[in-house]
Parts: structure tokens; C-alpha cells; sequence
């Protein structure tokens, strides 16, 4: 035993990766429970807890736009047993929204593997009387300033996709801000608000319901969930794909074979057609996987993208 021990002090990747875990792992989601990326990491804990037979905790940190809980994981031992869950807007969007950030993307996390990307769907009020895309830019262009749009929190997913949005098709739209997505769909069901950006899941049920228009989704192709409905290419608006997704990270420094045994079992789980039927189709997901090279690629040209909007926009929070 001792010559074990001691053989693994010379050895510690290797015997990292077959050790490994030996005890409780925590993945850390920054938004409250209940929400997508809370359902996605408890139903990934779950598998996970089986699949490397150990358990897989899921603890909710919310606040700060995400950055009580990344800071909490970017201070945490780089050993494997801290893990963050959350969505693209920690890793790419808030390194440009604040001049001081308690982490740093490159230097304090190790991406483990990209989990799912949640459709996106441009929607509108019965009110606006416009039936399609054509007809909802006419009336934007024929009423500046007068149409408004949804801005579920400055900064935000959603906030940014919307900037980006008006850019790509040259128009101005008032922001009304709200606290979620739930109070947003009830003032765009009354009228109160013209349009907003948000997942295809959320608003399927009332556009199939004839209470609110979707006037196109993202993708390269329709949503199963609205066939009828087109891509935004369809609809004339080629270069603009609003996205949000989710991906798995870990501390920087982390031995990287500990880092790939996590990839093999998320990519497994990821591809498991029972997973997904039972998992991610539940939150509307569609999964992504891959190497964490490749999330590492993701990370940088989705940097890129809303580095521009961010600046043009000239948006900052404290």
C-alpha cells in the first residue's frame, strides 16, 4: 500500500484519472432553482452519480448576474470535485460588460464540454398586427421608436440578442425591462409589450394557441415544436441566429485527465437517446457535446461576437 502511495506521487495524473472521484462532487449552477439550467444540471447529477458511482451534488448560488457563483468556483481547489454549470453569458458576455470581474475566463476555468443550446424564437404580439417578418420591419421602420421589446435584464442573454437583432436589420425598438421571462410573455399577451426574444419551449404552447405570433426561430432548420414557422434565414435575416447554451466547467489547473474522464461521461450521456427523451426534450434542449477544445472554441468566437455589440452598444455594468 505504502509503495502504492508512494509510486502515485510520481504518477498523480494517472492515477487521478483512476481514482477519481473519491468523494462528493458539487456542481455549482449561478441562477436560482427551478430554471432551465438548475433542471439540466440536477437531471446531469443524477446520471452522473450512477455513471462514475459517486455523488454529484447540484448547489444553486444566484446573485450578481452569475458572479456570486463563477467566483465562487473560480477560488475553489483545482481538483475536479467543483464544477460549474451555467450559460454562455458568464463566459463571454461578462468579461465585457464589467470593468472589474472577479474571475477570469481563460485563467481561472477549464472548459469541460458544451451541454445544450436552447432554441430561440422571435415573438410577437397579437397587438402589432403584423402577420410576418416582412410586415413586423415595415411597421418597425414606419414607427420608430413607437414598437418595443422585451429586455429581460440588462446585460442579459436576452437583452443582447435583441441589440444584436435591431442592428442586423436596421431598426429601434423601445426596451421595457423585466425581471424574467414569465412577467414579459403576460404584458406581451395583454399588449403591453410588442416583441421579445426567448427560448422556442416557452412560447410554443400559446402560438399554437393562436394568443401570440412567432414570426421565425433559430437554426438551420424549423422547430419540430413549430413546423409551421420559419428560420430567420427563411424569414430574410440570414446573418442573425440569437443562441444561448449551456456548458460544464471546471477549475483551471485541474489534471487533465480528470477533466477527460468528465468530457467521456457527459459526451456518453449527451448521446444516450434516453437521455434526451427524457431529459433534455423535457426543457426544450438540444444537446451539444464534444472536446473541450471545442467548447474552448466556442467560448472564444461567441467572445468575439458580443465583444462587438457590447461595445457598439457602449453597455456597461457596475
Amino acid at each position: 500500500m505504502k509503495k502504492l502511495i508512494w509510486l502515485c506521487a510520481f504518477l498523480t495524473p494517472l492515477c487521478m484519472a483512476q481514482t477519481y472521484p473519491l468523494k462528493p462532487i458539487t456542481v455549482v449552477v449561478p441562477y436560482v432553482a427551478g430554471g432551465v439550467s438548475d433542471g439540466l444540471a440536477r437531471s446531469l447529477a443524477l446520471k452522473l452519480t450512477s455513471t462514475l458511482n459517486q455523488q454529484v451534488i447540484v448547489e444553486n448560488k444566484p446573485g450578481g448576474n452569475t458572479l456570486i457563483g463563477a467566483t465562487f468556483v473560480a477560488k475553489a481547489p483545482a481538483d475536479g470535485y467543483t464544477l460549474l454549470l451555467t450559460a454562455e453569458a458568464t463566459l463571454t458576455m461578462n468579461p465585457m460588460l464589467y470593468a472589474k470581474l472577479p474571475y477570469d475566463v481563460e485563467k481561472n476555468f477549464a472548459p469541460i464540454a458544451a451541454l445544450a443550446s436552447i432554441p430561440q424564437a422571435f415573438v410577437v404580439s397579437n397587438h402589432t398586427n403584423a402577420k410576418d417578418m416582412k410586415e413586423f420591419l415595415a411597421l418597425a421602420k414606419k414607427n420608430t421608436d413607437k414598437l418595443s421589446y422585451a429586455n429581460l435584464g440588462s446585460g442579459s442573454t436576452a437583452h443582447l440578442n435583441f441589440e444584436l437583432f435591431e442592428k442586423e436589420v436596421d431598426i429601434n425598438l423601445t426596451p421595457v425591462p423585466y425581471k424574467g421571462a414569465a412577467a414579459a410573455l403576460n404584458d406581451l399577451l395583454g399588449g403591453h409589450v410588442d416583441a421579445m426574444i426567448v427560448s422556442t419551449g416557452f412560447v410554443s404552447s400559446h402560438a399554437k394557441a393562436g394568443t401570440l405570433k412567432v414570426l421565425a426561430v433559430a437554426g438551420v432548420k424549423r422547430s419540430p415544436l413549430l413546423p409551421d414557422v420559419p428560420t430567420f434565414k427563411e424569414a430574410g435575416i440570414a446573418g442573425f441566429q440569437p443562441s444561448s447554451w449551456f456548458a460544464l466547467m471546471g477549475v483551471a489547473g485541474t489534471s487533465p485527465d480528470v477533466i477527460d474522464k468528465l468530457n467521456v461521461e457527459v459526451n456518453k450521456l449527451l448521446k444516450d437517446p434516453v437521455f434526451k427523451a427524457e431529459q433534455l426534450d423535457k426543457f426544450i434542449l438540444e444537446p451539444i457535446g464534444g472536446s473541450p477544445d471545442a467548447l474552448k472554441n466556442l467560448i472564444k468566437s461567441d467572445s468575439v461576437k458580443w465583444t462587438r455589440i457590447i461595445k457598439e452598444t457602449q453597455l456597461q455594468l457596475d
